[in-house]
C-alpha cells in the first residue's frame, strides 16, 4: 500500500501540468510581437527618412538658385546668408540619412561608407556650423588641431559624432567656452577628438548610463528638447568604427568627451583591399 504523504509529492512531480508550458509559449508570443514591432518601426523610419530627404533636397536646390540670383545682382551679403542657410539644410539632409536609417545603426559595420577624412577640415566645418548656435547660448567656440591627421571613416557619421558632442557642450555648458581639439596618436594608430566645456559637469551616476538609449544629460532643464537619443547614437557610430568614447568631469567642473577612432578601421582596409 502506498504511503500517501510520501508518494503524492512524487506523483505530482511526475505529472505534467497543462499550465507549465504556457509561460514559454507566452514568452515566444511576446518575443514575436516585439520583433514585429521593431520591424514596423524600422520600416516607418525608413519611409520617414525618404520623406524628410525629399523636401529638404528641394529646399536646398531652391536656395542654390536664390544664391546664384543674388550673386548675379551683386547682393553679396544676401548671397552669403543664403549660402549659410543652404549649408544648414544640406547638413540636415545628411543627418536624416544617418540618423533615421536605423538599419545602419542596428548592423552599422556592414553599412559604413568609409572615405578619406581631413580632420582639420572636419573640425573647421563642424565649428563653423555651430557658431550661430553658440552665440545664441552665449558661448564661444575654440578649435585646435595638431598636425594634419587624416582618417578613413564614414564622413557623414564622423561629422555627426562631432556635431552632436559640440551641440551638447553648447546646450549644457551654461554659456562657458567650448573647446574642440583633435590630434593623431600615431603610436596607437588612433585619432583623438576632445570636446570640453566648463559647465556644471556630469555626476558619476549619470556618466555610467549616459550612452544608453533615452538618457538625457540634464533631466527637466529648460530649452533641452529631444528624446535622449543623441549620445546613444554617437556611441553606436563610434562602435561602428571600432572606436571608443568616454566622458569625465574634473573636480573644478565641466565635461570632457574623448572619442578615439582608428585611423584605418578594418572596414576601410577591406574596402581598399577589394579595389
Amino acid at each position: 500500500m502506498l504511503d500517501p504523504p510520501r508518494s503524492m509529492p512524487r506523483a505530482l512531480h511526475r505529472a505534467p501540468h497543462p499550465m507549465q508550458e504556457q509561460p514559454d509559449d507566452e514568452l515566444l508570443t511576446r518575443l514575436r510581437r516585439a520583433e514585429q514591432a521593431v520591424t514596423a518601426r524600422d520600416d516607418f523610419l525608413a519611409i520617414a527618412a525618404h520623406e524628410l530627404r525629399s523636401p529638404l533636397n528641394a529646399i536646398s536646390l531652391r536656395l542654390a538658385a536664390l544664391e546664384m540670383l543674388a550673386e548675379r545682382h551683386g547682393v553679396q551679403e544676401l548671397k552669403v546668408e543664403i549660402e549659410r542657410t543652404r549649408r544648414s539644410v544640406d547638413r540636415y539632409v545628411r543627418r536624416a540619412v544617418v540618423l533615421l536609417d536605423v538599419s545602419r545603426l542596428n548592423s552599422p559595420e556592414s553599412h559604413l561608407s568609409p572615405g578619406r577624412v581631413d580632420v582639420a577640415e572636419l573640425v573647421r566645418n563642424v565649428v563653423e556650423a555651430h557658431v550661430d548656435e553658440a552665440a545664441f547660448h552665449g558661448a564661444t567656440l575654440h578649435a585646435a588641431v595638431e598636425g594634419a591627421p587624416v582618417g578613413f571613416w564614414d564622413p557623414h557619421m564622423v561629422e555627426e559624432i562631432l556635431s552632436n558632442l559640440v551641440n551638447n557642450a553648447i546646450k549644457y555648458g551654461d554659456s562657458t567656452p567650448v573647446h574642440v581639439k583633435a590630434w593623431a596618436d600615431e603610436a596607437a594608430g588612433m585619432a583623438r577628438f576632445e570636446v570640453s566645456d566648463r559647465g556644471p559637469g556630469i555626476d558619476a551616476a549619470a556618466r555610467a548610463r549616459i550612452f544608453e538609449k533615452f538618457e538625457r544629460l540634464v533631466a527637466g532643464s529648460r530649452d533641452r528638447a529631444g528624446f535622449g537619443l543623441g549620445l546613444w547614437i554617437v556611441g553606436r557610430m563610434v562602435a561602428a568604427h571600432q572606436g571608443s568614447i568616454n566622458v569625465t568631469s574634473p573636480p573644478e567642473g565641466g565635461s570632457r568627451f574623448l572619442v578615439s577612432l582608428p585611423l584605418r578601421p578594418a572596414q576601410a582596409r577591406k574596402k581598399e583591399e577589394s579595389k
